[in-house]
């Protein structure tokens, strides 16, 4: 597995958690997800991804596509 991977798996299991021990669901079917930890929600991935440029200079995020838990945006 490559670093990104590795990346891409603790931002989907950091999801899955936060998803897990919530009593509500997730508000919108896209996540904002950076280093393992939940920054926002969208209802599109596209402005997820412009929204997290934004934010960090250096892309390190992913936007992960709530039901499918499949990363749709990396870095």
């Amino acid at each position: 597995m490559t670093a990104s991977d590795h990346a891409d798996n603790a931002d989907i299991e950091a999801l899955t958690k936060f998803l897990s021990e919530s009593d509500a669901a997730a508000v919108a079917p896209y996540a904002l997800v950076r280093r393992g930890r939940i920054k926002c929600f969208f209802d599109s991935p596209t402005t997820a991804a412009e929204s997290g440029s934004r934010a960090y200079g250096d892309r390190a995020f992913s936007v992960i596509d709530v039901r499918a838990r499949k990363v749709v945006r990396r870095r």
